[in-house]
């Protein structure tokens, strides 16, 4: 057994189709099936279950590809720990964050991280929760910070930070500022809701099914920074977490307001590929994000604790 064939295992199981493996490894599909066959004799038992559609592993392949994914793993922390030693903190970074992450935390943590390493070339890309966790399966992204992530073969992921969600309206609205809300009893609202790639809108759609929110009139907008200009100039309502806003709180542009029941959390996710750990550069910037995204969720638990 061999690295070779390992990669051979591991492209077919996650794609479930020898001739896609073949693809993704830029390799014969005759040459890689003749890996997999040998594997097996190696091991003593069968991988896989072949069908018209492809291939379905076996409960010994599921078992086997759990230990071939520790072994890519600490194969690729070895070389990109020898890497890192080599080359230092250089090369290129992609990452993809969902919008509020992209306004409440990115801003704040990018100056500084550009400054402390100069010769990592960043791509920031910003999109949905699903698109990303795609992106990242498919080698797009280094990483990306989304909510809800599906469960997705191959992929690592964890919590960054937990926070709360928020009332979020205009100026013109009837509320006041930074005062504790209870949904079902706030008068009907005229609500911005996401489009249904975005995880929010089934919590929406079920609060309103329950009654937890009257809605006098429904937009659908997606876009965080045309949904917040025009919350700001008008008398319309959004629910959002309170990174998205954080940062407002003091303008003046903004009535923002706890929401106390239903108590809602909204969780942020970290999510790369298990086979490809993390590079020096991307658990720095990673840690810079959690930490901020992490201080604006105590900040907001401080302000509305001492306001209660």
């Amino acid at each position: 057994m061999d690295l070779r064939q390992i990669r051979s295992f591991v492209a077919a199981y996650e794609e479930g189709s020898i001739n896609r493996a073949a693809n993704r490894l830029n390799t014969a599909q005759p040459s890689l099936s003749v890996q997999l066959r040998s594997l097996e004799e190696s091991l003593g038992v069968s991988l896989f279950e072949r069908h018209p559609r492809g291939v379905r592993a076996t409960p010994e392949g599921n078992r086997f590809y759990e230990h071939c994914l520790g072994i890519l793993g600490s194969v690729e922390n070895a070389e990109q720990d020898m890497h890192d030693w080599s080359h230092g903190d250089s090369g290129s970074l992609h990452i993809g964050l969902i919008p509020t992450v992209t306004k409440g935390a990115l801003p704040h943590i990018l100056p500084d991280f550009t400054a402390d390493l100069p010769n990592v070339q960043i791509r920031v890309v910003e999109a949905f929760s699903g698109t990303l966790t795609d992106w990242v399966v498919d080698g797009q992204l280094d990483f990306a910070v989304v909510t809800r992530p599906a469960s997705q073969t191959g992929l690592e992921m964890r919590v960054l930070s937990t926070e709360q969600l928020a009332l979020v309206s205009g100026p013109r609205s009837s509320f006041e500022h930074l005062r504790p809300v209870k949904l079902h009893e706030l008068p009907p609202i005229k609500l911005v809701m996401p489009s249904p790639q975005h995880s929010l809108r089934s919590m929406l759609e079920q609060y309103i099914q329950l009654g937890n929110i009257s809605v006098e009139n429904l937009i659908e907008m997606d876009g965080l920074f045309g949904e917040l200009d025009f919350i700001r100039n008008s008398d319309w309502s959004a629910i959002l977490p309170i990174s998205t806003v954080i940062a407002d709180l003091g303008k003046g542009e903004l009535v923002v307001n706890p929401i106390v029941e239903p108590l809602t959390t909204f969780e942020f996710f970290l999510v790369h590929q298990t086979r490809h750990p993390l590079r020096q550069p991307a658990r720095e910037l990673v840690g810079r994000l959690e930490s901020t995204l992490q201080g604006n969720a105590a900040a907001w638990r401080k302000l509305t604790d001492s306001d209660a």
